[in-house]
Protein backbone atom coordinates (compact mmCIF):
# COMPACT_ATOMS: atom_id res chain seq x y z
CA UNK A 1 0.00 0.00 0.00
CA UNK A 2 2.88 2.24 0.96
CA UNK A 3 4.41 1.75 -2.59
CA UNK A 4 1.64 2.36 -4.56
CA UNK A 5 0.75 5.78 -2.25
CA UNK A 6 4.31 7.49 -3.60
CA UNK A 7 4.24 6.19 -7.61
CA UNK A 8 2.50 8.73 -9.02
CA UNK A 9 5.03 11.27 -7.23
CA UNK A 10 8.03 9.45 -8.21
CA UNK A 11 6.69 9.42 -12.04
CA UNK A 12 6.78 13.21 -11.80
CA UNK A 13 10.60 13.66 -10.53
CA UNK A 14 10.96 11.03 -13.33
CA UNK A 15 9.33 13.11 -15.96
CA UNK A 16 11.06 16.10 -14.52
CA UNK A 17 14.78 14.90 -14.96
CA UNK A 18 13.57 13.52 -18.42
CA UNK A 19 12.97 16.76 -19.79
CA UNK A 20 15.81 18.77 -17.67
CA UNK A 21 18.27 16.65 -19.70
CA UNK A 22 16.46 17.01 -22.66
CA UNK A 23 16.92 21.02 -22.38
CA UNK A 24 20.65 20.78 -21.96
CA UNK A 25 21.42 18.09 -24.26
CA UNK A 26 19.83 20.87 -26.98
CA UNK A 27 21.61 24.55 -25.56
CA UNK A 28 24.80 22.80 -25.98
CA UNK A 29 25.42 23.03 -29.42
CA UNK A 30 24.36 27.00 -29.21
CA UNK A 31 27.58 27.12 -26.67
CA UNK A 32 29.67 25.68 -29.48
CA UNK A 33 31.81 28.61 -31.28
CA UNK A 34 30.45 28.65 -34.90
CA UNK A 35 33.59 30.05 -36.24
CA UNK A 36 37.56 28.71 -35.79
CA UNK A 37 39.56 31.23 -34.01
CA UNK A 38 42.38 30.38 -36.26
CA UNK A 39 40.85 31.65 -39.11
CA UNK A 40 39.92 34.87 -37.71
CA UNK A 41 43.70 35.30 -36.24
CA UNK A 42 45.06 35.28 -40.09
CA UNK A 43 42.57 37.31 -41.16
CA UNK A 44 43.59 40.11 -38.94
CA UNK A 45 46.81 40.53 -40.31
CA UNK A 46 47.22 42.27 -43.31
CA UNK A 47 50.12 41.52 -45.74
CA UNK A 48 52.84 44.38 -46.08
CA UNK A 49 52.40 45.36 -49.76
CA UNK A 50 49.46 46.39 -48.93
CA UNK A 51 49.87 49.37 -46.61
CA UNK A 52 49.56 52.70 -48.22
CA UNK A 53 52.56 54.62 -49.22
CA UNK A 54 53.78 56.95 -46.96
CA UNK A 55 52.25 61.04 -48.12
CA UNK A 56 53.98 64.40 -47.17
CA UNK A 57 52.43 65.49 -44.57
CA UNK A 58 54.69 68.43 -42.95
CA UNK A 59 53.18 71.84 -43.25
CA UNK A 60 53.90 74.07 -45.20
CA UNK A 61 56.22 76.81 -44.62
CA UNK A 62 57.25 79.94 -46.23
CA UNK A 63 60.66 80.88 -44.27
CA UNK A 64 63.99 80.21 -46.17
CA UNK A 65 66.38 78.28 -44.05
CA UNK A 66 69.17 80.33 -42.13
CA UNK A 67 72.40 79.82 -44.25
CA UNK A 68 70.93 78.92 -47.69
CA UNK A 69 73.17 79.30 -50.76
CA UNK A 70 71.39 79.06 -54.18
CA UNK A 71 72.62 76.71 -57.18
CA UNK A 72 69.95 77.53 -59.49
CA UNK A 73 67.12 79.96 -60.01
CA UNK A 74 64.61 79.07 -63.29
CA UNK A 75 61.56 81.19 -64.37
CA UNK A 76 58.61 78.54 -64.49
CA UNK A 77 55.96 80.50 -66.09
CA UNK A 78 53.08 82.39 -64.14
CA UNK A 79 55.62 84.51 -62.74
CA UNK A 80 57.22 82.20 -60.61
CA UNK A 81 60.69 80.64 -60.62
CA UNK A 82 61.88 78.00 -58.76
CA UNK A 83 64.98 77.83 -57.03
CA UNK A 84 67.16 75.13 -55.69
CA UNK A 85 70.28 75.31 -52.97
CA UNK A 86 71.23 74.00 -49.76
CA UNK A 87 71.92 74.81 -45.95
CA UNK A 88 74.79 74.21 -43.98
CA UNK A 89 75.70 72.70 -40.25
CA UNK A 90 76.65 75.13 -37.54
CA UNK A 91 80.45 74.28 -38.70
CA UNK A 92 79.62 75.60 -42.27
CA UNK A 93 80.31 72.16 -43.27
CA UNK A 94 77.26 69.09 -44.44
CA UNK A 95 75.09 70.28 -46.92
CA UNK A 96 71.03 70.06 -46.83
CA UNK A 97 69.26 70.33 -49.90
CA UNK A 98 66.61 73.27 -50.37
CA UNK A 99 63.91 74.42 -53.02
CA UNK A 100 61.85 76.78 -52.69
CA UNK A 101 58.92 78.58 -55.19
CA UNK A 102 59.05 82.03 -55.32
CA UNK A 103 57.06 85.12 -56.92
CA UNK A 104 59.30 87.08 -59.39
CA UNK A 105 59.94 89.88 -56.66
CA UNK A 106 61.56 87.39 -54.60
CA UNK A 107 58.96 86.56 -52.14
CA UNK A 108 58.68 82.87 -51.33
CA UNK A 109 55.49 81.06 -51.61
CA UNK A 110 56.53 77.78 -49.88
CA UNK A 111 60.15 76.45 -49.18
CA UNK A 112 60.88 73.00 -49.20
CA UNK A 113 64.08 71.26 -46.91
CA UNK A 114 64.40 67.39 -48.76
CA UNK A 115 65.87 64.51 -46.33
CA UNK A 116 69.48 63.38 -47.58
CA UNK A 117 69.10 60.32 -49.67
CA UNK A 118 69.95 57.18 -48.09
CA UNK A 119 73.83 56.38 -47.40
CA UNK A 120 74.99 59.73 -48.43
CA UNK A 121 75.84 62.29 -45.51
CA UNK A 122 75.28 65.74 -47.61
CA UNK A 123 73.07 66.37 -50.50
CA UNK A 124 72.46 69.99 -52.32
CA UNK A 125 69.63 70.53 -54.57
CA UNK A 126 71.41 72.16 -57.96
CA UNK A 127 68.57 72.25 -60.76
CA UNK A 128 64.92 72.66 -60.98
CA UNK A 129 62.56 72.71 -63.61
CA UNK A 130 57.76 73.11 -63.57
CA UNK A 131 56.03 70.22 -65.47
CA UNK A 132 52.46 70.74 -65.58
CA UNK A 133 51.58 71.20 -61.90
CA UNK A 134 55.15 70.01 -60.30
CA UNK A 135 58.73 70.70 -59.57
CA UNK A 136 61.08 67.91 -60.62
CA UNK A 137 64.49 69.11 -58.33
CA UNK A 138 67.93 67.66 -59.15
CA UNK A 139 69.52 66.28 -55.69
CA UNK A 140 74.03 65.82 -55.73
CA UNK A 141 74.83 63.39 -53.41
CA UNK A 142 78.10 62.57 -51.70
CA UNK A 143 78.43 59.60 -49.93
CA UNK A 144 81.41 60.14 -47.70
CA UNK A 145 83.29 63.15 -46.70
CA UNK A 146 86.94 61.42 -47.90
CA UNK A 147 86.48 63.18 -51.29
CA UNK A 148 88.97 60.84 -52.60
CA UNK A 149 86.14 57.98 -51.38
CA UNK A 150 82.98 59.10 -51.80
CA UNK A 151 80.86 59.14 -55.06
CA UNK A 152 78.38 61.42 -55.97
CA UNK A 153 75.51 59.90 -56.94
CA UNK A 154 71.98 61.95 -58.49
CA UNK A 155 68.38 61.78 -57.54
CA UNK A 156 65.46 63.63 -58.91
CA UNK A 157 62.41 64.73 -56.10
CA UNK A 158 59.09 65.72 -57.45
CA UNK A 159 57.24 68.47 -55.23
CA UNK A 160 53.91 69.55 -55.94
CA UNK A 161 53.30 73.18 -57.21
CA UNK A 162 50.96 74.46 -54.96
CA UNK A 163 52.57 73.66 -51.98
CA UNK A 164 55.82 71.57 -51.99
CA UNK A 165 54.60 68.35 -50.81
CA UNK A 166 57.38 65.25 -52.11
CA UNK A 167 54.86 63.45 -54.41
CA UNK A 168 57.65 61.11 -55.64
CA UNK A 169 61.64 60.72 -56.25
CA UNK A 170 63.86 58.33 -58.06
CA UNK A 171 67.45 57.34 -58.58
CA UNK A 172 68.98 58.99 -61.69
CA UNK A 173 70.78 55.48 -63.10
CA UNK A 174 74.02 56.48 -65.03
CA UNK A 175 74.13 54.75 -68.34
CA UNK A 176 77.57 53.00 -68.91
CA UNK A 177 78.93 53.52 -64.96
CA UNK A 178 80.13 50.03 -63.23
CA UNK A 179 81.84 49.84 -60.33
CA UNK A 180 81.61 52.64 -57.72
CA UNK A 181 81.23 55.94 -59.57
CA UNK A 182 80.62 59.65 -59.10
CA UNK A 183 78.65 61.80 -61.46
CA UNK A 184 78.25 65.57 -61.54
CA UNK A 185 75.78 67.50 -63.38
CA UNK A 186 77.23 71.23 -64.32
CA UNK A 187 75.02 74.24 -63.25
CA UNK A 188 72.70 75.33 -66.43
CA UNK A 189 69.27 74.66 -67.33
CA UNK A 190 69.91 72.55 -70.49
CA UNK A 191 71.28 69.26 -68.36
CA UNK A 192 67.38 68.80 -66.86
CA UNK A 193 64.78 69.50 -68.86
CA UNK A 194 61.73 68.10 -70.66
CA UNK A 195 61.97 67.26 -73.98
CA UNK A 196 59.00 63.86 -75.41
CA UNK A 197 57.51 63.62 -72.44
CA UNK A 198 60.26 62.59 -70.56
CA UNK A 199 62.80 64.39 -68.23
CA UNK A 200 66.11 64.76 -69.48
CA UNK A 201 69.17 64.85 -67.26
CA UNK A 202 72.68 65.13 -68.82
CA UNK A 203 76.39 65.31 -67.11
CA UNK A 204 79.54 63.42 -66.74
CA UNK A 205 80.91 60.47 -64.24
CA UNK A 206 83.78 58.76 -63.89
CA UNK A 207 85.22 55.33 -62.28
CA UNK A 208 86.66 56.25 -58.50
CA UNK A 209 89.49 53.49 -59.70
CA UNK A 210 90.35 56.04 -62.60
CA UNK A 211 89.01 59.55 -61.49
CA UNK A 212 90.57 61.34 -64.51
CA UNK A 213 88.94 59.74 -67.01
CA UNK A 214 85.06 61.33 -67.56
CA UNK A 215 82.64 60.43 -69.71
CA UNK A 216 79.67 61.83 -70.87
CA UNK A 217 76.09 60.52 -69.94
CA UNK A 218 72.47 61.05 -70.78
CA UNK A 219 69.43 59.69 -68.56
CA UNK A 220 65.99 59.96 -69.51
CA UNK A 221 63.13 59.32 -65.94
CA UNK A 222 59.53 58.94 -66.89
CA UNK A 223 57.04 62.03 -65.05
CA UNK A 224 56.63 59.55 -61.76
CA UNK A 225 60.28 59.10 -61.75
CA UNK A 226 60.84 55.65 -63.39
CA UNK A 227 63.40 54.65 -65.79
Amino acid sequence: MTTNRYAPLIAVCALSLALAACQKQGAAPDATPTAPATPAATNAIAPAASTPAPTDTAPMTTEIPQGFSSYASESIGDGKQCVAGATRDEDGMNQRPVAYLAQTSGKPVWTKSLDLPADTYQSRATHCVREGDAVYVLLQSDTQPEQSLSQTLLKVVKLDLSNGAVQASGDVAVPGAQGAYSAFVEEGAQHLRWDNGALQVTGQYFSLSDPDKRSDFHATLKADLTH
